[in-house]
């Protein structure tokens, strides 16, 4: 066969796997509906049982409001699988369907989100964000121009070492694994530095820039560590249970920042209803849905925390567990 004919043929197929595996690490979930429906586009960083609920508490209080999927508007989900280039590709790919209200479920893909809305001039909201200021999402909490609004997450750094210190009542070395390219993280790490210092806890940091890295950086803590803490980061939290296993094999302590790192293996966290967030996001999309600005519907936070514990994991990793903290607690996981 003519080498330019073999040649030209190659190049084809490179192409249709190129397209073919950015379609594959991303899906699209778009119902079938009459064309004319409004169209409300989420995009979400990774799937994990945190963002994924937060996820579904947005459509759930949707339904319940009555906007219905496929009968009076259009909802197109896509998720960029941890990928920040993925992430902007999904963006462009949604704006094409010119939503009313672009969804951001984290905070990298509020990031990736942002100058393409306000360009476009979509309204943007946000949820899975901890610091909508550091995260440069907006200039000001209250007074904002920017079509954008949200719902934050932060937690409060006191409250969590409370929580690690009834669990481990005589940490000196606290282990942490986060992706350190996550804003979120990044923030929440200075916070806990400083508030472990006056506790005299050292913090001892692990970091992985992608899921696949989580293991080594878990391995790293063994033996300088007396229990390891997972902040909200979906790095880590989409590796829960790689880091689960390796807590039980050498029985420490895994503590987290979240109800879904806790079902998937971790022995507590001291959290959010992660659905009441998405319902709160949904608040703010039904009213830019019937005409309300962005810019003037206030940043939310949820003020209502519960105690989350994983019984058998605490059994796992050899963690017995105050009998009053148990009883003030909801159980959870498996």
């Amino acid at each position: 066969m003519n080498p330019k004919v073999i040649l030209s043929s190659l190049s084809v197929l490179i192409v249709i796997i190129g397209v073919n595996f950015f379609f594959w690490t991303t899906p699209v979930t778009v119902n079938s509906s009459p064309a004319n429906l409004p169209v409300l586009a989420i995009t979400q960083i990774i799937e994990h049982p945190s963002l994924d609920q937060e996820r579904e508490g947005i459509i759930q209080a949707l339904n319940k409001a009555g906007y219905i999927d496929g009968k009076n508007i259009k909802i197109i989900y896509q998720n960029a699988q941890g990928n920040m280039a993925t992430a902007a590709q999904i963006v462009t790919q949604l704006l094409s369907y010119k939503p009313k209200v672009m969804v951001a479920i984290s905070t990298p893909s509020a990031q990736a989100a942002l100058a393409p809305c306000l360009n476009q001039k979509i309204p943007l909201v946000f949820t899975a964000v901890t610091d909508p200021l550091a995260a440069k999402l907006v200039k000001n909490i209250t007074a904002r121009t920017e079509s954008v609004t949200g719902v934050s997450d932060a937690l409060a750094v006191s409250s969590q070492i409370q929580l690690i210190k009834r669990i481990v009542p005589n940490i000196k070395t606290l282990g942490v694994i986060y992706n350190a390219g996550e804003e979120n993280s990044t923030q929440m790490i200075l916070s806990l530095k400083t508030a472990l210092a006056t506790e005299n806890i050292t913090l001892i940091e692990a970091t992985a820039s992608k899921t696949s890295d989580i293991t080594a950086a878990a391995n790293t803590l063994i033996g300088k560590v007396q229990a390891i803490y997972i902040p909200n980061d979906n790095t880590a939290v989409a590796a829960i249970k790689s880091i689960a296993l390796i807590a039980e094999r050498h029985k420490l302590p895994l503590i987290a920042g979240d109800a879904g790192a806790v079902e998937m293996g971790a022995i507590a966290t001291y959290g959010y209803d992660r659905r009441a967030l998405g319902e709160k996001a949904a608040d703010l999309i039904i009213q830019i849905l019937q005409g309300a600005e962005a810019s003037a519907l206030p940043i939310l936070t949820e003020h209502s925390l519960t105690t989350f514990i994983n019984m058998q994991a605490a059994d796992r990793m050899g963690v017995i567990l105050p009998p009053d903290f148990i009883q003030s607690a909801k159980i959870i996981g498996k």
